[in-house]
């Protein structure tokens, strides 16, 4: 059985295996962490991958590899090479220089994805700018939070939108979306959409506030 790992303060590690990680302050890892569960309160630094089954973070973690796991939730922000989590729940920035993909995702603040993000369940509550090369998945929502417009009141000069390339999935909901493809069985183009080209399966709305060039039934 691999041992706990508590750490109070500031401090640094060589990484390794353990059974429960728990930092209250500052950490860095000059290689992998394995763990069970990892409860972060403060700022980690992983030089490596990071693989656990639970974890909860109110704060800021960067990885140089990838991030793996189970579960995730909490408050704050994570980077990482590539993102890999059946059940993610933030509050906060994501920032994935790779691909981001899990079974529930739920992410209410900023996200930057570089390759793909995919999901059965994604759901995006906007609080700033955000993009993603590709989209795909099954029930796919993305809408502006309330507390994001107060935060567009607050700041003129940023609009607050989601961007990609491409949208795919099985049932789709956009709000404050700009993309050059949207395909999906069933599609609902909200307000503040700039859409290039929908291809729908079965039914398309489209609000008097959105822009949709092109539209195709397949």
């Amino acid at each position: 059985m691999n041992d706990n790992l508590k750490i109070i303060g500031t401090t640094s590690s060589a990484g390794g295996s353990f059974k429960d990680v728990k930092i209250t302050g500052e950490c860095k890892f000059a290689g992998d962490v394995n763990c069970e569960k990892l409860n972060l309160t403060g700022n980690a630094n992983i030089a490596g991958n990071l693989h656990m089954k639970q974890m909860k973070i109110t704060g800021e973690i960067a990885l140089e590899g990838s991030l793996e796991g189970d579960s995730l939730h909490g408050q704050g922000e994570i980077k990482a090479a590539s993102v890999k989590i059946d059940k993610l729940h933030l509050y906060g920035n994501l920032d994935v220089k790779g691909d981001c993909e899990g079974e529930k995702l739920q992410i209410s603040g900023a996200l930057s994805v570089a390759g793909l993000l995919s999901a059965e369940h994604l759901e995006i509550k906007l609080f700033g700018p955000s993009s993603a090369k590709e989209v795909g998945g099954s029930i796919l929502t993305i809408k502006k939070s309330k507390t994001g417009r107060l935060l567009h009141m607050m700041k003129p000069t940023s609009k607050i939108m989601f961007e990609a390339g491409l949208i795919e999935g099985d049932a789709i909901d956009l709000i404050s979306t700009k993309a050059s493809m949207v395909r999906g069985e069933r599609v609902i183009i909200g307000p503040d959409c700039e859409i290039e080209m929908v291809e729908f399966r079965d039914t398309l709305e489209v609000h008097k506030h959105a822009t949709v060039k092109h539209q195709v039934k397949i």
